[in-house]
């Protein structure tokens, strides 16, 4: 009995190995005919990461200037906490669209050349503005800045939200960054206003 059992238990593994064996065999077979695996993401999709990596880019030059320009610690920490987030989420961004360009979809290679390159971003001349400002004319114009920046975000975020709820779908990656880009920033811009007000800046403007 204990010999039988044993050979029905290896009839049973070989078989079972069989099968997955065969499984595999199929699925690769699927995966391989044309048509038979959707893109990872549309090209909407990757013109929004494109895009988001440009905007975030901006954020981290206007980050950059607030060391030198105020002795407000709270304001440093705060841009030190949006530079490292917005890093943070440049890298992700970027392994999405190599993970895209990994299954063969083509990524978007235009170049935006406009003043400023999309809505939601500052000018040149705002930039310069900003940089050449001090103290409260600098916190003033830096908070003003960044809450239009910011408000950019918001924008690009919905308009790929909604995106993503007309075709029904939520592409990996894309899906949760959105979400926490409105989360995040809508508080970040709750928290600049009301230094706006504490500074007696808002009334400056």
């Amino acid at each position: 009995m204990a010999l039988r059992g044993w050979a029905v238990l290896l009839m049973t593994g070989v078989l079972a190995v069989s099968a997955v064996s065969a499984q595999e065999q199929g699925g690769t077979a699927a995966s391989s005919a044309p048509g038979a695996t959707a893109p990872l993401y549309d090209q909407d999709d990757l013109l929004f990461l494109s895009h988001m990596i440009v905007h975030h880019e901006q954020a981290l030059e206007l980050s950059a200037l607030v060391p030198s320009r105020t002795e407000r610690d709270e304001l440093k920490r705060f841009a030190r906490y949006i530079a490292g987030a917005q890093r943070a989420e440049i890298e992700q961004m970027k392994s999405l669209l190599q993970l895209a360009a990994d299954r063969g979809q083509e990524l978007p290679h235009h170049h935006l050349h406009g003043d400023p390159p999309m809505a939601g971003m500052l000018s040149k001349a705002q930039m310069a503005a900003i940089a050449a400002a001090r103290g409260p004319e600098f916190e003033r114009l830096w908070l003003e800045g960044m809450i239009l920046h910011h408000e950019g975000a918001l924008d690009m975020a919905r308009d790929q939200q909604r995106h993503q709820f007309e075709r029904g779908r939520r592409p990996y990656g894309i899906d949760v960054l959105v979400e926490d880009i409105l989360e995040v920033q809508r508080a970040e811009i709750g928290e600049m206003r009301t230094w706006l007000d504490q500074w007696g800046l808002a009334s400056a403007r």
